[in-house]
């Protein structure tokens, strides 16, 4: 596959990686720290939306199995969702004032919702599309790559942007994210980058259209409408089942991790919003090494043995922050060489959860072919819906969880950087890393038995193309 088709298939994935950013870094923040509202209700809200998820998800991979136009199965979906989602992330930012702590729950809840809907419309078929793409045990983990890598690439950006210009301090706010004003403008620049990346990536792929499977009727599928019943289904196949666990726990501790990552750098680090944002380009090391690190592993490796080892290995430097508070090695640091530890095992931790990813989309891709070698479908709507909602589900179970910690452990809202007693960022610590790192490396176990490795998948194509010369 040319290489200018792989980056105009991966630009689309920026929206999904302005979501994430927006969601997990500045939203459950925004609502908690600066409208007050509490962590256990905003956490409350987060999930809910996921469960909506439940139903949309499935829903919107079934129905793009099965459409069929002129402009193929995936294409109208992906625009449908891209066209509108800058605005409804700007309402999320800009709820109206004068609303109660019930107002800003219910504001915050639908508009998640709409937001997390419309990108489902795109996401779900994009994802499709690449397995669509390519079918070549190697290759496909390349373009993953290119996707992954702009996902991550467009939640850099957004965070980093957001950080420096819009949350800069200033004489009314020492820290810039207090700021409640500063939030509508972010979601103008993070909505419009979304929307645009998106757009690109149908216009792009526009090309590939012409190349894709017609849809198999299925005498025995449900309606779509019932898509979350159907989608269970997909948990019959042993490969998937124990790809699909394994995610669920993993996507669940970085939810965790990620909805206190404002929280952690502010409150455990010291830093200000201009040193969040260095720090928030750590993932860059990642995202320039991770697909190549990846790549070389799964070829060494394999790539289930790939995926235990970027497990435990991001774990390892992932949580070292934490574990250094704790244990008094970032007290007699330095701003500066706080800052620059920290920076180095984020970064380095990346590089194995970023590769991580890709490896999951690579693998999740291999079992959609044994599924179409052991039904004759090819149904990447179903699976990657089914994928897609282990994954929403778990960052919002996981923000879900990071908001009550917050209030058991009683973390006193818009509090200033050096106003937290040193009891209560202990225990955020012990929280925020032992307690969570202890969990994420226990997903290892859950892919230890995974069936599908290169000779596998080779079995498997070749049983697909001698059934097509059959028929």
């Amino acid at each position: 596959m040319r290489t200018s088709l792989k980056l105009g298939y991966g630009v689309g994935q920026i929206g999904t990686g302005v979501k994430n950013a927006a969601f997990s870094i500045f939203l459950f923040f925004y609502y908690n720290q600066v409208l007050g509202v509490p962590g256990s209700l905003a956490g409350m809200a987060s999930l809910t939306a996921l469960l909506v998820d439940a139903i949309t998800d499935p829903m919107v991979g079934q129905l793009s199995d099965r459409f069929k136009s002129r402009w193929g199965r995936r294409h109208p979906f992906m625009l449908l969702g891209a066209l509108p989602f800058g605005l409804a992330l700007y309402m999320l930012f800009a709820p109206p004032a004068g609303l109660d702590t019930d107002g800003l729950f219910w504001w915050f809840l639908g508009f998640a919702v709409l937001v997390r809907t419309l990108l489902t419309f795109f996401y779900v078929p994009h994802l499709s599309l690449g397995a669509e793409m390519v079918r070549d045990y190697h290759d496909r983990t390349s373009l993953i790559g290119y996707r992954t890598f702009f996902q991550m690439g467009g939640g850099l950006l957004v965070t980093m942007v957001g950080l420096v210009v819009f949350f800069p301090p200033s004489e009314a706010f020492a820290n810039g994210m207090l700021n409640a004003a500063s939030y509508p403008s972010f979601a103008i620049f993070a909505g419009t980058l979304g929307s645009v990346a998106m757009l690109l990536s149908v216009i792009a792929t526009r090309s590939t259209i012409g190349a894709l499977s017609d849809p198999i009727p299925d005498p025995n599928a449900g309606h779509p409408i019932l898509g979350f019943i159907t989608v269970f289904r997909t948990l019959q196949q042993f490969a998937f089942r124990k790809l699909f666990l394994t995610m669920l726990v993993f996507t669940t501790i970085v939810g965790v991790s990620q909805t206190l990552i404002i929280y952690t750098g502010t409150y455990l680090f010291g830093f200000s919003p201009e040193q969040l944002a260095i720090a928030a380009l750590s993932p860059i090391l990642g995202v320039l090494f991770g697909p190549l690190a990846v790549k070389r592993m799964s070829r060494t490796l394999d790539k289930k043995k790939s995926m235990m080892m970027c497990l435990f290995w991001g774990a390892l430097f992932g949580y070292s922050t934490q574990i250094a508070f704790l244990l008094g090695i970032l007290e007699p640091m330095s701003i500066g060489s706080r800052l620059l530890f920290v920076f180095v095992m984020n970064g380095i931790s990346q590089i194995f959860f970023i590769g991580l990813y890709i490896i999951i989309d690579s693998m999740l891709s291999d079992t959609i072919d044994q599924h179409e070698m052991e039904t004759g479908r090819r149904e990447e709507g179903l699976f990657f819906s089914a994928s897609s909602f282990a994954q929403k589900a778990s960052f919002g179970l996981g923000a879900l969880i990071a908001g009550i910690g917050l209030d058991v452990i009683k973390f006193p809202k818009g509090a200033a950087a050096d106003a937290v007693p040193l009891d209560i960022l202990t225990n955020f610590a012990w929280f925020a890393g032992p307690m969570t790192m202890v969990f994420l490396l226990a997903s290892i176990f859950l892919i230890r038995s995974y069936p599908i490795d290169e000779k596998e998948h080779a079995k498997i194509t070749q049983a697909i193309d001698t059934a097509k010369l059959g028929s």
